[in-house]
């Protein structure tokens, strides 16, 4: 490297240990390793840039949360619902709020921007923590399998896609990342500030913060209340300001999910030995680990699997498999420094499959991080196997290359597909949607749909929406409900709102019946992808959104119009497609 690039790399290895406390990359021997990884790093931003101005991707639930954010600066409160009602805590996620907050303060609507803009610095910061975690003396992991698990943290395309598409899925990786490397480093201080941003990034990873801080109540006790001390201080403000400002600091989400989903593992009417350990499988290999192969999850419901026909990932199941033998060996060498990685993996499949009744794609992908790290400790401990050190380095350097190739061969593939569902779904169906009703419902009127984020948000008009994640209304009503008729059918014909914004797939295959349907809404819209675009979106068929309906209540003293649209009707013998719930 020349002398401009070594004055560099000295500078960024500075900055990254006098701000962010990490040690290890400073040594002479690890030169070559930093280098790369800020290689990887820029590759990494780089990519999220060019993702953001190719496909121009907003997830529906990001226009959820920056929607509290803007309303806030509009003097409305920091609230999803236009109401006089006490303020909504429509958002589950900390973080996903407090950061747009910063954009919106400087212009109402850049906050989701912003959150994107972050996302891609803190990419590279995530980065930079892996590298740290696996140069630590404790843990050392091979050169080229460090390389791998930074190349996936740069590439793999979900990874990519929620940061860059407005959610705090990026930051909560970092969070992550962070922490485990100051729990394993034993750094008290850095190690509370970043437990407390883990709470801020989701609630759940309170399981995390216990985690960690058994570790180092066992490790370092005297050091365990400087962690704690240093964690409440970043997130007790959070939880006085809620129960301030929303009189609890429990998100209106959770209570939603808590009452509006059940789970459906529980609701085989044959519970047993083997129906539990199928869907444990099931769970695992379709859904939890299937991110360390390469698939393309998009379209929000089913998964499509590369290199592959069946429902899983042969290369997702492998790496799964050198997971469980990394964490094996962990515990029976008593491998310490590894106990906390191995131990979120265990937690947090155990919680994902017995106690999430929709595990959404955003949620997987930082443990889909930690996974990888795990399962290349599992590769490491195969690789001594092969007893010349110079046989073992190639190979897996050749075995890591292939990996990481898999990636990123699909992924141009796959952000034309982000580019043509935002173009061809998200605007001109949702974004559509909201738009017409904004035009034609009255400030008192209130729609009753499942697809909340781009409704609400074009609309600017009140939402009945299913499980109830910004509506009071919806969860009192599920909470008065026996739990079989808690379902969004039952939810619109019982509170019977002005309009409706279903999907055919929701009315066809999930109603029990349109007869009240029927007679009490017209068709004032249909929002479908142009046949003649719809082979053009790669894995349309995993979609359950190529065709909405919005629904108008008839009014008796007014009558049905004679310009009412057709209602849906089943094609002959199609099969039932796939949900999210089923994918």
């Amino acid at each position: 490297m020349n002398r401009a690039g070594t004055a560099m790399t000295d500078f960024l290895v500075l900055r990254l240990q006098r701000c962010f406390a990490i040690r290890e990359i400073d040594r002479p021997e690890h030169r070559v390793v930093v280098q790369a990884a800020f290689l990887i790093a820029g590759i990494g931003m780089l990519l999220r840039a060019f993702f953001w101005a190719y496909t121009q991707r907003y997830w529906e639930d990001a226009l959820i949360t920056c929607l509290h954010s803007e309303n806030f600066f509009r003097g409305i409160g920091l609230t999803h619902v236009v109401s006089a009602d006490d303020p909504l805590h429509g958002f589950t996620s900390p973080l996903s709020v407090l950061v747009p907050l910063i954009g919106d303060l400087f212009h109402i609507g850049f906050g989701v921007e912003f959150l994107k803009l972050v996302s891609i610095p803190a990419s590279a910061l995530s980065i930079m923590y892996l590298l740290a975690l696996g140069l630590h003396p404790r843990i050392r992991l091979a050169t080229p399998l460090l390389l791998v698990g930074m190349g996936y943290l740069a590439v793999e395309h979900h990874q990519i896609l929620w940061g860059m598409a407005g959610m705090e899925t990026q930051l909560v990786v970092l969070a992550l990342l962070m922490s485990l490397y100051y729990t394993v480093s034993l750094q008290p201080i850095p190690l509370g500030i970043s437990l407390g941003i883990c709470m801020l990034a989701r609630p759940d990873f309170a399981f995390w913060t216990m985690i960690a801080g058994a570790y180092v109540l066992c490790n370092r006790p005297k050091q365990f209340l400087r962690v704690v001390a240093c964690a409440l201080a970043v997130y007790l403000p959070w939880i006085a300001f809620t129960m301030y400002y929303y009189g609890s600091p429990i998100p209106h989400t959770i209570l939603a999910k808590g009452v509006g989903f059940s789970l459906p593992w529980l609701q085989d009417e044959n519970l047993g030995f083997f129906s539990v350990k199928r869907h444990t499988w099931m769970t695992l290999s379709e859904q939890l680990f299937i991110y360390l192969g390469p698939v393309f999850g998009g379209h929000g419901a089913g998964i499509h699997k590369f290199f592959t026909n069946g429902p899983e990932s042969p290369i997702a199941n492998l790496m799964f498999a050198f997971s469980a033998l990394g964490t094996v060996v962990i515990v029976i060498r008593r491998q310490w420094a590894l106990w906390p990685l191995a131990a979120f993996v265990v937690v947090y499949s155990v919680y994902y499959v017995y106690l999430v009744p929709i595990i959404y794609g955003w949620y997987k992908v930082p443990f889909a991080a930690a996974l990888l790290v795990l399962a290349l400790w599992g590769v490491q401990q195969v690789s001594t196997l092969i007893p010349k050190p110079v046989l073992r380095t190639r190979f897996l350097a050749v075995a890591g290359a292939v990996y990481l190739g898999l990636f990123i061969v699909v992924l141009p593939r796959c952000f034309y597909g982000e580019r043509m569902i935002q173009q061809h779904i998200e605007n001109d169906i949702r974004r559509a949607a909201g738009e017409y009703l904004n035009a034609h419902m009255t400030e008192d009127e209130v729609v009753g749909a499942e697809a909340l984020g781009y409704l609400a948000y074009y609309s600017q008009r009140k939402v009945y929406d299913w499980p109830g994640l910004a509506s009071r209304e919806v969860v009192a009503w599920s909470s008065e409900q026996p739990l079989a008729r808690r379902s969004l059918e039952k939810m619109c014909k019982d509170l019977r709102p002005d309009y409706l914004f279903l999907r055919d797939l929701e009315v066809l295959y999930h109603f029990e019946s349109t007869d009240w349907l029927r007679e009490g809404y017209e068709v004032v819209k249909i929002l479908a992808v142009d046949p003649a675009i719809k082979p053009e979106i790669p894995w349309i068929e995993r979609s359950v959104d190529p065709i909405f309906r919005i629904y108008k209540k008839i009014h008796p003293e007014v009558g049905p119009s004679p310009t009412a649209l057709a209602f849906p009707e089943r094609p002959p013998e199609r099969a039932k497609p796939m949900t999210n719930e089923e994918s």
